[in-house]
């Protein structure tokens, strides 16, 4: 009776197995089992545990570089307690050009009259200092900063209040990278004496390692606010005036909703009118949980590698996967002598994915070693490539923290869903009585899967060739723009110290190298409305000396430049571009017509000290020739240029020099710094400034190289992997052909057929995704900074890439169809 019934119920065994999945009492035992069976079966396939732990991890460690990077920019990272209660007070900017930020006299008035932080502090960051000869960045604060970060120092001791009263004694603070740089992290340093643009400040402390406040970039020192005017002359006669950033500490229990409101009641903003003249207040607050003051800030910086990265994961998923589907094959015999014995699909499922979720773990531990030399590789290409003479570039790798760690993890997870469950579901499809008689079954082999992990690779190859050749392309075209003036013998001289302007200018002129000086305002031009009687049109404007267009070598195309002695904005004369006089008089001479010309407050407010432009008419005294400008986004060349000297606030200096302009600048810098310490960040040459506007299209270029040509290696020994396991799987098939007189062109063609498709297909869908991609970024604001250099739609561009690629397919195929071609048909046929 007993074996009736089991025959009748299909066993004891099984039902047991049953009951206990059904209870959940096996699992443990059974991922146990699972583990140990999969590390016995990595023994059996070295090799192949191999491969699939390089590929994942080469993709998941490229995707954790940028999440760290992302992480880095949005958490804190280093030890800020508390910092979600952290918020700035800022301004948002109006249609009106209303100025942002707020003066330290209005810090101090908020912290007398609200109530809605515990304490705040307030900052002037990103101040570059000239300290034993080396260019370094503080940030002047309030004396409470640290006590409103509640951070200690490590050496010494931090700011506090009594350090910013008017009478106190110059002292700083230094962060950990300021001491490593200048006293190579010499103990004995606090108390010593430290000159900052010849002025005596005495080290008080040096902060933690890894603390670099709220700023996204680490700080070398801080300082006191009320010390600001002893490095930055041009702020020493307006304490109270000077524009800094206000951040405090929320009340427990006091949302920020709240905390606005009353921040907006508060607004002093229109107080000195009357209660008519009062506008509406525009107080945000922003948190400051993260590095960046808003988070958004943080995508266009990390999204698109985001996407390159990612490409390169789903490649590797997508070449495991076709190794997976091989090894299915392979493993059928084994596969069916399980499901023969009781064991049900769903099991053998979970083993298979197990296996594969133990490599993918094993994976992301290698990729957390690849993502740090990614990034140490990325800062270093980043430090290494700004000249030398633009400044010191702050930055250090991003710190991994328990983010990361979990992004991997997940990242290991989903990886493993990517490339194992559909070869386990397809290992799973077999006929067990077939299977233990050693047939394979060659219907259970993946071609449609394969064809999609084929085709998937060569479309995300394309995508990430097109990009590099788009970038190559403009690479080159950079070195060939023209930007419609002459830059390879001038300097710049930015004067931000008004007090010396006069010195500064009478040193230029004197220096024997500069062969002739002009003075300019702003460095790009501004924007205005221009109007006639029959044309209104957006233009742009500049404020240039006389000597401008001969400096800079822009040709006077009709009427006159301005001459000597108009050298004010109060003389109502302009000239114009040549783009601006089509707009205007598209039919008739610019020369001597009148234009009345209004800045655009809307889009370009006005600062304290530059010089305004007041509407009024203007009459055209000449046309000069378009200038493209230096930079890559695009350049309004309807300019319209008006008068002004060197000796108008704001202005700077374009010096052309003789001989090496670089030996030049050096000699102004040694000049002028005897004038003023900070001269020497503020002179540049132009040629400078050019490689600096080309700077990140040769990052985008190298970067979408390395990773195009990682895609393509991956794609490529996919393919060749796909075509050797085909060919050995079809040999008796191929020989049963050659015996029945196939050719060995005929059989090289049966091989690269495989191909065909699945390449082809690739090749549409990753030149159609650039297209599609170009066009939505054309259709984006983001689009106004490509510009006339950077063409995202390159006919030449996508038909070498698409070109490279095909050309690369056939010779990873070729070596396996050759193999197959000179097979002996009596050998394979003679095979069982």
């Amino acid at each position: 009776m007993s074996d009736q019934t089991d025959v009748a119920f299909g066993g004891v065994e099984p039902i047991k197995e049953e009951c206990r999945e059904a209870r959940g009492v096996s699992l443990v035992d059974d991922t146990v089992r699972d583990v140990f069976y999969a590390l016995h079966t990595f023994k059996r396939a070295p090799l192949a545990a191999v491969t699939i732990v390089s590929t994942v991890a080469l993709g998941l460690g490229l995707v954790a570089a940028a999440f760290t990077l992302l992480n880095a920019l949005l958490f804190r990272v280093d030890a800020v307690p508390d910092v979600h209660e952290m918020f700035a007070v800022e301004r948002a900017r109006t249609s009106k050009g209303e100025p942002e930020g707020f003066t330290r006299a209005q810090f101090d008035a908020l912290r007398r009259e609200t109530n809605v932080f515990t304490d705040s502090y307030a900052a002037v960051a990103d101040v570059d200092s000239l300290i034993d000869g080396r260019v370094m960045y503080g940030t002047f604060v309030t004396g409470n900063c640290f006590q409103v970060l509640r951070v200690q120092a490590a050496l010494g001791r931090a700011l506090a209040p009594a350090d910013d009263e008017p009478f106190a004694g110059p002292v700083i603070v230094l962060s950990h990278r300021g001491w490593d740089r200048l006293f190579a992290r010499d103990p004995a340093v606090v108390g010593r004496r430290l000159l900052v643009h010849g002025f005596t400040f005495e080290i008080i402390g040096v902060m933690p390692e890894g603390f670099r406040g709220l700023t996204v970039t680490p700080d070398d020192y801080w300082a006191p606010i009320s010390m600001l005017g002893h490095t930055r002359p041009i702020d020493a006669a307006r304490d109270a005036n000077v524009g800094v950033e206000i951040i405090g500490r929320l009340k427990p229990g006091l949302s920020w909703q709240t905390a606005r409101a009353s921040l907006a009641v508060w607004d002093p903003r229109g107080s000195n009118g009357s209660p008519v003249e009062r506008r509406p207040s525009n107080i945000t607050l922003i948190p400051r949980r993260g590095t960046l003051p808003r988070p958004l800030e943080a995508v266009p910086v990390t999204a698109p590698l985001f996407f390159a990265f990612g490409l390169i994961l789903l490649i590797g998923c997508a070449n495991v996967g076709n190794l997976l589907l091989a090894r299915g094959v392979a493993r059928q015999r084994e596969i069916g002598i399980r499901l023969s014995l009781g064991a049900t699909r769903r099991r053998i499922v979970r083993q298979l994915l197990t296996e594969s979720l133990l490599l993918a773990l094993a994976a992301a531990a290698v990729g957390f070693a690849i993502s740090r030399v990614v990034l140490e590789a990325i800062v270093n290409a980043v430090m290494t490539g700004v000249p030398p003479d633009i400044g010191d570039v702050r930055l250090l790798v991003p710190d991994a923290d328990w983010r990361v760690l979990l992004f991997l993890v997940a990242g290991a997870c989903l990886s493993t869903i990517a490339f194992a469950l559909a070869p386990a579901l397809q290992a799973t499809r077999v006929e067990p009585i077939r299977t233990i008689r050693g047939e394979v079954v060659r219907d259970a082999r993946p071609g449609r899967a394969r064809n999609f992990l084929v085709g998937l690779q060569v479309s995300a190859s394309a995508l990430l060739l097109i990009c590099a050749a788009v970038f190559l392309r403009s690479a080159f075209a950079s070195t060939r723009f023209d930007p419609g003036m002459r830059i390879s013998d001038t300097v710049l001289v930015q004067i931000v110290n008004e007090a010396a302007r006069g010195a500064i200018v009478r040193a230029v002129t004197a220096e024997p190298s500069v062969a002739a000086v002009a003075a300019s305002w702003p460095a790009a031009p501004r924007a205005a409305f221009a109007e006639t009687r029959g044309a209104k049109a957006a233009v742009a404007y500049k404020f240039v000396s006389p000597e401008y267009f001969s400096v800079l070598d822009i040709a006077v195309v009709r009427g006159r430049a301005f001459t000597p002695t108009e050298r004010t904005s109060n003389v109502s004369v302009a000239i114009v571009s040549e783009t601006t006089a089509r707009a205007m008089w598209p039919n008739a001479d610019a020369v001597g017509q009148l234009v009345r010309l209004g800045p655009d407050l809307a889009s370009e407010p006005h600062g304290i000290d530059e010089p305004p432009l007041e509407s009024r008419t203007f009459t055209v005294a000449g046309v000069v020739r378009d200038v493209a400008g230096l930079r890559i986004e695009p350049f309004n060349k309807a300019v319209v240029y008006l008068p002004t000297s060197a000796a108008t606030p704001g202005t700077l200096l374009i010096a052309r020099v003789q001989g090496d302009p670089e030996r030049a600048r050096k000699t102004l810098v040694d000049r002028l710094t005897t004038i003023d310490p900070n001269m020497g960040r503020q002179v540049l040459t132009m040629r400078t400034l050019a490689r600096m506007d080309t700077y990140f299209l040769q990052l985008a270029f190298w970067l979408t190289v390395i990773l195009g040509g990682l895609a393509l290696a991956l794609t490529l020994s996919g393919l060749f992997s796909v075509l050797s396991y085909l060919v050995e799987q079809r040999t008796r098939e191929i020989g049963v052909r050659m015996a029945l007189g196939a050719t060995t062109a005929d059989v090289t063609r049966l091989v690269l057929s495989q191909l065909i498709r699945p390449v082809s297909v690739g090749l549409v869908i990753g030149g159609g995704s650039a297209a599609a991609l170009a066009v939505l970024l054309l259709a984006t604001p983001a689009a106004a900074g490509i510009g006339e250099i950077v063409h995202v739609l390159d006919p030449v561009a996508y038909s070498a890439s698409l070109f490279v690629i095909i050309t690369a397919c056939l010779v990873a195929a070729s070596l396996p169809a050759t193999r197959a071609a000179h097979l002996d048909p009596a050998l394979t046929l003679r095979q069982e």
